[in-house]
C-alpha cells in the first residue's frame, strides 16, 4: 500500500531527528514551515517555534507574525518572535536585501537557541528549494562546494524536510486542515530565485524532463559526497600539518611546496584556514584567487583585503590572516614598556647570582634577571648576557619595550651595527611579527631580542682586569 503524505512527513522527521533533543523550529507562516511545526508536535518532539519578522513588508509582515503566534497558541506550542531590520543592515553593510534578511534571521535563531537551551535549529527547506539553490549557484559559477547546495546539517542547523517536495508539504497542510500564509514577494520576478522558480524550472520541465527537480537534487547529493571527501583530504593532508595554532592571536599557515598541492584542494585549504581563523564572512571565488596568487607569486610583505575588514599577508612562507580588531589591539599595546634603573640594579640583585627579579611581558612570558660575577655559559637567543659596565656606559635605563624608530643593534654574530629594521629583515622575521617583538634596549641601542638575538659587547671584556669583573654580568632568562 502506498504511503500517504500524512504518514511520510512524520516518518522522515523520526528518521532524521533525535527525540531526546530539544529544537528551535524556524516558522515563517508558509506551508512548509507550518507543516514542520505541526508534524513535530504530532511526533512528540520538544521544540520552540521562532518567527523572525524582518521589517520588510510593513503591515503584512506583522500579520504573518500574529498568524504564527495564533497557530502556536491554539496548539499549545511555545512561541518566540524576533523583530529585525533587514533594510537597515542592507544599507549599513551594502548587502542585497535577501542576504541581509538571511543573516539577521539566523542570528535571531541562534539567539533563540541560547535563550531556550535548545540543541538544534530546524528549518523547512525542501526539495524544490534544493533544486533552485543548485541552479542559482550554477549560474553564479560555483564550484563543487556551492553546487552541493543545501545540506541536511550545517553546524547546529538541520533541514529534515529536504526529501519532501513543496507539493507534498502543501498536501500535508491541506489534509491536516492547516491554512498557510503566502509571501507576496515570492511572486516578484525581480529576485533571481523567483525567476528560477517561476520561469527556468518550468521551462526545463517542459522542454527536457518533468523530473528535473529530482534530477537536480540527486546531482547536488552526488556533489556533496565528493565535496565531503575532498574537504577531509584537504583537512588531514595539508591544513592540519601546516597550521601553527597558538603562535599568536591571528591565523598563521605555514605554506610548504604550494605548487605540489593538488589544484582541487588549494581553495579548500584556504577556506579551512579562513574559517578556523575566526572569520565569519564567506570568501568569494575572487577572494580565493587573490589568496592563491599571493602565495604562488611569493609576494613577501604584500597584503590583500578580504571580507569583514580582514587582511591577508604573505611573509616568508607564511600566510597570515588578521582583522582590523586585531590591529587595534596591537596598536593599543604598542606603548607598553618596563624600565630598570641600572644604577640601582646591583642593590636589587645580589652579585652571587642568587638574587632574582622578574619582568612580565604582555605575551605572558616572564623575564628573570640575575647578576653573575663571571661570564656564564648561556644559550644564544634564549638568554641575554651583557656586562653591566657597558650597559651603564650607554645610559642609565634599561628598557623592555617594543621597537621604535631609530633602533639599531650590533649583533653578537655580526660585523657591525645595523638598523633594527634591516636586521629583522635579514633574520626573516615576518612583517606582522616585528611590532610584537619585545626588545631590551638602552636608548636606541638594542642589546637583546628575546628568542632572536643577543647583541655584541666590546671585545677584551673577559680578562682579569676588565670592568665586568667588578660589576658583573647581567643574565636574563625567559620562562
Amino acid at each position: 500500500m502506498k504511503e500517504t503524505v500524512l504518514e511520510k512527513v512524520p516518518r522522515i522527521l523520526r528518521e532524521k531527528l533525535d527525540i531526546t533533543k530539544k529544537y528551535v523550529a524556524a516558522v515563517s507562516g508558509g506551508a512548509d514551515s507550518l507543516a514542520l511545526a505541526d508534524a513535530l508536535q504530532h511526533c512528540g518532539f520538544r521544540f520552540t517555534v521562532c518567527h523572525v519578522e524582518h521589517g520588510i513588508r510593513a503591515e503584512e509582515s506583522l500579520e504573518d507574525a500574529a498568524y504564527v503566534e495564533e497557530f502556536c497558541r491554539q496548539r499549545g506550542i511555545v512561541f518566540c518572535c524576533k523583530h529585525v531590520d533587514a533594510q537597515e543592515l542592507q544599507k549599513r553593510e551594502k548587502l542585497s536585501l535577501e542576504d541581509a534578511a538571511r543573516r539577521l534571521r539566523y542570528r535571531a535563531l541562534f539567539q533563540c537557541v541560547e535563550e531556550t537551551g535548545a540543541d538544534f535549529i530546524l528549518t523547512a527547506h525542501q526539495k524544490d528549494d534544493q533544486a533552485e539553490t543548485f541552479l542559482l549557484r550554477l549560474l553564479r559559477g560555483s564550484g563543487t562546494r556551492g553546487l552541493g547546495a543545501i545540506r541536511f546539517r550545517q553546524d547546529i542547523v538541520l533541514r529534515p524536510l529536504l526529501p519532501l517536495s513543496a507539493a507534498e508539504l502543501r498536501k500535508y497542510c491541506t489534509a491536516r486542515g492547516i491554512f498557510w500564509r503566502e509571501d507576496a514577494t515570492n511572486e516578484d520576478l525581480y529576485y533571481a530565485r523567483n525567476r528560477i522558480r517561476k520561469v527556468l524550472i518550468p521551462f526545463l520541465e517542459e522542454g527536457f524532463s518533468p523530473s528535473v527537480t529530482d534530477i537536480l537534487c540527486r546531482t547536488a547529493e552526488h556533489l556533496q559526497t565528493d565535496e565531503t571527501f575532498l574537504e577531509e583530504l584537504a583537512l588531514t593532508e595539508f591544513w592540519k600539518r601546516w597550521r601553527t595554532p597558538g603562535e599568536n592571536q591571528n591565523g598563521v599557515l605555514q605554506i610548504r611546496k604550494w605548487e605540489e598541492v593538488p589544484a582541487a584542494l588549494r581553495f579548500r585549504v584556504l577556506r579551512l584556514f579562513w574559517h578556523h581563523s575566526g572569520a565569519r564572512e564567506e570568501l568569494s571565488g575572487i577572494n580565493l584567487d587573490d589568496l592563491g596568487n599571493l602565495i604562488s607569486n611569493h609576494s613577501s610583505g604584500k597584503k590583500i583585503l578580504l571580507p569583514g575588514s580582514w587582511q591577508a599577508l604573505y611573509s616568508y612562507d607564511k600566510l597570515i590572516l588578521f582583522s582590523e580588531e586585531n590591529l587595534r589591539g596591537l596598536r593599543k599595546n604598542n606603548n607598553w614598556k618596563y624600565a630598570i634603573d641600572l644604577e640601582r640594579l646591583p642593590g636589587a640583585l645580589s652579585a652571587d647570582g642568587t638574587g632574582l627579579s622578574e619582568v612580565h611581558f604582555p605575551d605572558h612570558r616572564i623575564a628573570q634577571l640575575s647578576i653573575a660575577k663571571d661570564l656564564p655559559a648561556y644559550r644564544y637567543r634564549e638568554q641575554m648576557v651583557y656586562p653591566l659596565s657597558q650597559l651603564k656606559s650607554m645610559g642609565n635605563i634599561l628598557e623592555f619595550r617594543y621597537r621604535q624608530s631609530g633602533d639599531r643593534i650590533f649583533p653578537l654574530k655580526g660585523t657591525g651595527h645595523k638598523t633594527l629594521k634591516k636586521y629583522l629583515i635579514d633574520c626573516r622575521i615576518p612583517v606582522e611579527d616585528r611590532d610584537r617583538l619585545v626588545i631590551a634596549a638602552v636608548g636606541n641601542e638594542v642589546v637583546w631580542i628575546p628568542g632572536v638575538a643577543n647583541a655584541r659587547w666590546e671585545t677584551g671584556l673577559t680578562g682579569s682586569e676588565d670592568p665586568a669583573r667588578e660589576q658583573g654580568w647581567l643574565l636574563i632568562n625567559i620562562k
